[in-house]
């Protein structure tokens, strides 16, 4: 392919995939610490149950939000990113058995918008702590 017909900004690109894990681990930590939280039982089983709908729902507010492959108003993409997701999740949760849209989606937003902002701050603020140090 050329350089005239390569697309400008793609849907994702691979330097999108670091950033997506670094997300479906906040949606792991965040099942993790409800599962203790609530005391559930469950085993592996239980935990993907619960896992997938937010991972699905993470990939399609990506691709909707271009916060994977725009780093322009970044918080911004980020927060539509988790709405979309729990948006998104809540119809899948049904497939489970589980209900639509509860508390849990209320907690959802609020814990993963700390967590993916969280980490992403963390990965900016180490990026100016090295651009200091290399002056």
């Amino acid at each position: 392919m050329t350089a005239a017909m390569e697309p400008t900004s793609a849907r994702f690109a691979r330097r999108s995939i670091g950033p997506l894990l670094a997300d479906w681990l906040c949606v792991a930590v965040f099942v993790a610490l409800g599962k203790e939280n609530h005391g559930t039982a469950g085993a592996v089983a239980w935990y993907l149950t619960v896992w997938w709908p937010l991972a699905v729902g993470f990939v399609v507010g990506g691709l909707i939000t271009r916060v994977y492959t725009l780093s322009e108003d970044w918080p911004a993409r980020v927060l539509g990113t988790v709405l979309i997701a729990v948006l998104v999740g809540g119809p899948l949760r049904a497939l489970t058995g589980r209900p639509v849209f509860s508390t849990f989606s209320l907690v959802a937003i609020v814990v993963l918008s700390i967590f993916t902002i969280g980490w992403r701050s963390g990965v900016l603020l180490v990026q100016r702590w090295k651009a200091i140090d290399a002056e």
